[in-house]
């Protein structure tokens, strides 16, 4: 019998809200100064465009090459296959002259895409150029549909190929996406007992019904404050809505967030920080598949795509409370087969080398089958808010 199972059993009752320290957590952070960081990018991009004009004046092919020594670990470019195809990796000297150990890599004109890859890549660090040197942001949708026009349009059928060239230009500038002043456009929700001030004078209360946006807080959040106890992320905004439907903030004292699926950096510098600085524990509810699996695995490890900012985003303190597979019999609930997609994420799973034995073990169960989190609640509207959850948390039930 799983924990949650006994603990149920035992009657654990719902964590009750009036014991909570009503006086809460307040953190101010320090204003963050940008100014040199800003003047270094600015001067990076001007050295390299120099030296590609240079090159191009001199009939070289212009080079590229990326800033990342041979410790680091770039982008995951194999979910840039378009930029691999069309750039190869060739030996030589860096943009400034000097040998290099960095990966270099070398724009193929012999095809169209090679030739749009290329010029998108410029056009995107023209545009961080702009946005340095006046201190501004915009979002990366934003660009795109201003690209989206007769002389541009070809360069960007979808979005992912401007977010592929942002990524391209922080590895080359060696910081991180958001210090080119380009931003995702945020979708993560957080909820409860929880202020955040930011810099430019707006307060964000996210006791607001249905949730708060959740916004890039990379350098204008000054200061937090909350009376929750705990932070719980959910995968799904369904399930959050619900959970908030059921007063879940209150009856756990936690504050509520959902990514809405894979997180976006917002939502993980957020889940971070009220870690670290408030101090407060993390749990994360996903489904019972390897890809409600690979989602907590985001939050608590990193991701491919973004690990060279894994220090930044990863958050080593999150709790996998459920749903775990080990349970799901015991919990009544019917599970599906996994299919093929499903087998070839788990073993991806499965090889990551900071798998423990108690993931493992849960990845083995899975093989029988999957469920996700609404199964849980399906036979009884309250079960998850005002028994699964508070059972799970007191019982200390986590990997």
């Amino acid at each position: 019998m799983s924990q949650m199972a006994r603990n149920t059993k035992a009657g654990f009752q719902i964590i009750d809200s009036r014991t909570r320290d009503t006086e809460g957590k307040k953190v101010d952070l320090p204003a963050v100064d940008n100014t040199e960081s800003r003047k270094q990018l600015i001067a990076r991009i001007e050295q390299v465009t120099s030296s590609l004009i240079q090159q191009i004046c001199s009939g070289r092919l212009p080079q590229i090459s990326n800033s990342l020594s041979e410790n680091c670990t770039p982008v995951d470019t194999r979910q840039d296959d378009d930029f691999v195809s069309e750039f190869h990796e060739e030996p030589g000297q860096s943009f400034d002259g000097t040998e290099r150990k960095e990966t270099g890599t070398v724009a193929n004109f012999g095809a169209k895409s090679g030739k749009d890859s290329f010029a998108l890549t410029m056009i995107v660090m023209a545009t961080a150029h702009r946005l340095l040197i006046t201190n501004a942001t915009i979002t990366r949708r934003s660009l795109y549909y201003s690209l989206k026009n007769e002389r541009t349009s070809d360069l960007v059928p979808e979005q992912r190929y401007l977010d592929q060239a942002v990524h391209r230009v922080a590895n080359l500038l060696n910081c991180s996406p958001w210090e080119l002043n380009l931003l995702p456009t945020s979708k993560g929700l957080v909820a409860g007992e929880l202020t955040l001030a930011l810099s430019d004078n707006r307060v964000i209360d996210c006791t607001v019904p249905g949730g708060a946006l959740i916004p890039h807080i990379a350098s204008n959040l000054i200061s937090v404050r909350t009376t929750a106890k705990m932070l719980l992320i959910v995968e799904k905004d369904a399930v959050f809505q619900k959970l908030l439907e059921d007063d879940c903030t209150s009856s756990l004292g936690c504050i509520l967030i959902t990514g809405k699926g894979y997180p976006d950096v917002a939502t993980r510098m957020l889940v971070k920080l009220l870690s670290e600085k408030l101090e407060l524990p993390v749990y994360i509810i996903v489904d019972a598949d390897p890809f409600g699996v690979d989602i907590m695995c985001v939050y608590r490890f990193g991701s491919a795509a973004l690990s060279r900012e894994r220090k930044s985003l990863a958050c080593s303190s999150v709790r996998w409370l459920g749903i775990h597979p080990s349970e799901l019999l015991a919990l009544g609930v019917n599970t599906v087969p996994l299919t093929e997609f499903d087998l070839s994420k788990l073993m991806a799973l499965e090889a990551r080398p900071y798998m423990t034995g108690a993931f493992l073990r849960e990845l083995g169960i899975m093989r029988a089958g999957k469920a996700e989190i609404e199964s849980v609640y399906s036979s009884s509207g309250r079960f998850l808010a005002a028994t699964y959850l508070p059972c799970k948390i007191k019982g200390n039930d986590y990997i």
